[in-house]
């Protein structure tokens, strides 16, 4: 399986090996340069004494170069000779451990000489300096013809040399490789230790059910760069509880807002199985109401479930704003004068918009619904709306009884009611939570507050006209 522990470790030991090995190869052929520079060196300064000791006496070349002179120790076959031609390929002198060999195809001049690697008598390998001079004349005898080139050719011993050389690769190598061993050994350990937070983090998170989603991760504690992932996996979680507390809160609501309807079905039902002789027209009106308050609570489901999904199709058209509320209002018109409450609206007569008129509609009439079923007897239910270039501004405002703030924030969450009884089995509690999906779906803005202690107000603001236009 690929992981970062893994791949960092190989990073990091090529990291680190290759500048090691490029160093050490680098230090190795700067040192043989240096090395062989200084061995040429020495070497060339041999030759130059014999181009020294060199001198045309008329046809005849003296070199004044004592045997020991060539000579690196003083053993027989101390390793070292000279050998000299001349252009014409005639030997004027050699050492006397000189090869029995012809005069060299490749060398260069007094000033820039050639060298060459060459195998020595001796079998060992040597260093050759070549050049081609012209000797002095002698100033004790007339010159009996011209000077003629002669050619040097020097070789030494570069024994030394590559046992120091050897030396130094084999310290390389050694070093190098020991370093590499050490870098395979600590990047694991090191990595381990360092990535060590990170483990913790997986193992914590590994912890992590339906049931612990209060669980926070350190971002105290932690390496600057886990903290951000920290602190991003800490609001997921606090989303993620908020979520199932919400789910369970709607699973518990739900099964509280069927049990009773369900008891009620189940009690008409055994009475008229056992009593059958006794059954009651009312029965089946009882029923019926049930299953209708049954259905409108699924049907409140479905349509959230839709909303939230993006499943509710949306087809703007123009809306007149001041018909639909007279139309809106029409079926709440009993239920308010039984309760003698007072309707107002403020629309002007040719206040139009351009929405889903569907979808607004359910919006308006369950904002109606739910002033006119929680204004206490004798209170006012006032509807206004205002219009815009490009805004408009829906607002429903009712007398109220003791709400507080706190009670406001939670007017649009599903199933609340500030009677925990739930004693009206007229509201399933969904009516608000169904304006908030609406007005998300249209791209509306939602705000309810209270205007004083005795009013409350929900107020809907949009665009004039609505751009969505699919039909989903």
């Amino acid at each position: 399986m690929r992981t970062i522990r893994r791949q960092l470790t190989w990073k990091l030991f090529l990291a680190f090996s290759l500048p090691l090995i490029l160093g050490g190869i680098a230090v190795f052929f700067s040192t043989r340069a240096a090395l062989l520079e200084e061995f040429d060196t020495a070497l060339r300064t041999r030759a130059l004494a014999i181009v020294t000791a060199t001198e045309q006496k008329g046809d005849r070349v003296d070199v004044d170069v004592p045997e020991s002179f060539i000579r690196e120790s003083d053993e027989e076959d101390a390793p070292g000779f000279f050998q000299m031609w001349h252009t014409d390929g005639a030997a004027i002198k050699s050492s006397a451990l000189a090869p029995a060999s012809v005069m060299p195809s490749r060398f260069g001049t007094l000033n820039r000489p050639r060298f060459w690697n060459s195998t020595l008598p001796s079998r060992s390998a040597g260093r050759v300096i070549g050049f081609k001079f012209t000797p002095g004349i002698s100033k004790k005898e007339p010159p009996s013809s011209a000077p003629r080139d002669i050619i040097l050719v020097v070789a030494s011993d570069r024994h030394e040399l590559d046992e120091t050389l050897a030396t130094l690769a084999f310290a390389l190598l050694g070093c190098g490789t020991a370093l590499l061993a050490l870098t395979v050994f600590l990047v694991p350990r090191l990595l381990h230790r360092e990535l060590a937070p990170l483990d913790a983090l997986a193992e914590q998170a590994s912890h992590i059910n339906a049931d612990s989603l209060a669980m926070r991760f350190p971002t105290s504690s932690l390496p600057g760069e886990l903290t951000p992932i920290s602190v991003r996996l800490n609001d997921l979680l606090a989303r993620l509880e908020q979520s199932f507390e919400r789910e369970r809160r709607f699973s518990a609501d739900l099964a509280h807002e069927l049990r009773t309807p369900i008891a009620e079905l189940r009690t008409l039902a055994e009475v008229a199985l056992k009593w059958p002789e006794t059954r009651e027209p009312t029965t089946d009106r009882e029923t019926l109401a049930i299953a209708v308050q049954m259905q409108g609570v699924v049907t409140h489901l479905l349509a959230l479930l839709r909303s939230e999904h993006e499943q509710l199709p949306i087809v703007t058209e123009p809306v007149r704003l001041a018909p639909l509320i007279e139309s809106v209002w029409g079926p709440f018109n009993e239920r308010a004068a039984g309760k003698q409450l007072k309707f107002s609206q403020n629309v002007p007569d040719r206040a139009e918009i351009q929405t889903d008129p569907v979808l607004f509609r359910s919006i308006l009439t369950n904002l109606v619904d739910n002033a006119v079923d929680y204004t206490p007897s004798g209170g006012t239910v006032r509807v206004g709306i205002e219009t815009g270039e490009t805004q408009f501004t829906l607002q429903v405002t009712n007398t109220c009884g003791d709400l507080t703030p706190q009670d406001v924030s939670h007017f649009f969450e599903r199933f609340w009611r500030k009677d925990g009884s739930r004693s009206n089995p007229e509201h399933s509690g969904l009516g608000l939570s169904l304006v908030k999906a609406f007005c998300e779906r249209l791209g509306f803005q939602l705000e309810a507050r209270l205007v004083d202690s005795s009013t409350i107000s929900i107020t809907v603001t949009g665009p004039i006209s609505n751009q969505v236009t699919e039909a989903t």
